[in-house]
């Protein structure tokens, strides 16, 4: 195992532990995503991804999940997923990207939008593992567009 994915699979042990306190052998086989979702996030395709983080997102309590099954047949640029936490009264636009994945400018005109309209609105890769677990985490860190996304001229 590489050095940078021992080191998000430290980060994710640390915010389970944060959740549910030390994790011995028998927390540790109720969160197996612990030890194998950091592995399986390693050179995800783009529809792998998105599932892995839908798994994730489930275990932290957010039950209100949407993905467009077929966008071919809806207008371009809408978000892969929508999460929803009823407790924290939350609601994130995702966009789930390869690590080497573009961004069109239908997606870019809707992520901006979305984000210029005060949403909560990430573009996530497999390496933004860290985050996105700090997003759905206790951390409850807010989800934002990366630091270099260029906004919409249109």
């Amino acid at each position: 195992m590489n050095t940078v994915w021992k080191g998000n699979q430290e980060v994710y042990r640390k915010l389970l532990a944060e959740r549910y306190g030390p994790l011995d052998r028998l927390e540790a086989e109720r969160f197996p995503v612990a030890t194998d979702s950091v592995e399986r996030a390693a050179g995800a395709g783009e529809e792998q991804w998105r599932h892995q983080v839908r798994e994730i997102a489930a275990r932290y309590g957010w039950r209100l999940q949407y993905h467009t099954a077929d966008s071919r047949r809806s207008d371009p640029g809408w978000p892969d997923e929508v999460f929803g936490h009823l407790g924290q009264r939350r609601t994130l636009f995702i966009e789930f990207k390869t690590d080497t994945g573009r961004i069109r400018p239908a997606q870019r005109v809707w992520l901006s939008h979305l984000a210029d309209s005060g949403f909560e609105v990430a573009i996530w890769r497999p390496r933004d593992l860290p985050t996105v677990l700090r997003v759905l985490g206790p951390a409850r860190q807010r989800a934002s567009l990366p630091q270099n996304f260029r906004r919409s001229t249109s």
